[in-house]
């Protein structure tokens, strides 16, 4: 099975919580480009990750808790080829684990209810939840764990481009410095605009609060930015907390032309239509 990676389409940041999370609203957008996960079941639960040292340790404890709320005696064999990269601020780690989460759950004898996943993916991390979930794009609130529905009308594609230097989130939430009208800005996001169906319209509406603190951090990123924009993307901008960045673009052909003029500078490239109203889940066989 494919574990899919995201980009954040829109994240807004507000003032950290008393639980030391940030407020936050964010529109995820799944894409097929990520790792290659094989789960079958067995009496203890062991994953084997070759590009991860130590393996995953993200899906050993989604798969625990799985089993302990489950009231599971047994556990699962997992096998992760590594496509995506790590610290790229795709979720890379948290797709593995939304993955793992759902297929695991199917074997199990009485699956847990949508509801009862999604609250051990939330336990597991503030990204795992929309994987989990199964949809193709969704507004996250919260810290990113409570999801709301937020078809994208548009036929656009995005061009992602890692330029080979990890960030830590931690490190760039530290760096990042809310506004007077941050919370405000977060409370305000909804999802209606997203449904445009043209994808230059789609493009104006992308930003990200983390991108200043994370090209500060990163300087990569920051030219990441700047090679997919003069490569023709329509809008470009860092995934997440960086630092890979995205490029939109209104078409398959533009979109695969502007991955070629940037993969010289690149680690990591990939292309992918974004997904629209009605379709389902971004892992498939």
């Amino acid at each position: 099975m494919r574990a899919g990676v995201k980009i954040n389409l829109s994240l807004r940041v507000g003032r950290r919580r008393p639980d030391g999370y940030h407020e936050l609203a964010t529109v995820f957008a799944a894409l097929p480009l990520g790792d290659e996960l094989e789960l079958e079941p067995a009496a203890s639960t062991s994953v084997h990750a070759p590009g991860l040292p130590g393996g995953d340790g993200l899906v050993t404890r989604a798969l625990a808790l799985l089993a302990a709320r489950a009231g599971h005696a047994g556990g699962w064999h997992v096998r992760i080829d590594k496509h995506a990269p790590v610290g790229a601020g795709l979720g890379g780690g948290s797709a593995d684990a939304g993955a793992a989460l759902r297929l695991a759950n199917a074997t199990l004898p009485a699956p847990l209810g949508r509801d009862e996943l999604l609250a051990v993916a939330a336990a597991v991390g503030s990204d795992v939840p929309f994987f989990a979930s199964g949809l193709a794009s969704a507004l996250g609130r919260g810290r990113g764990e409570l999801l709301e529905p937020c078809p994208l009308g548009a036929a656009a594609w995005a061009v992602l481009a890692w330029p080979g230097a990890e960030l830590a989130t931690a490190e760039v939430y530290a760096a990042y410095r809310p506004g007077d009208r941050a919370d405000e800005r977060v409370a305000s996001l909804t999802a209606g605009p997203f449904a445009v169906s043209d994808a230059a319209q789609l493009a104006a509406l992308v930003e990200n609060d983390l991108a200043a603190p994370a090209q500060a951090l990163c300087p990569q990123a920051s030219a990441t930015c700047t090679r997919l924009r003069d490569a023709g993307a329509l809008a470009a901008c860092v995934s997440g907390s960086g630092s890979a960045a995205f490029g939109l673009f209104g078409d398959e052909g533009s979109a695969r032309a502007g991955a070629d003029a940037v993969a010289r500078d690149a680690a990591w490239t990939g292309v992918a239509r974004l997904p629209q109203s009605g379709e389902a889940a971004t892992i498939t066989a």
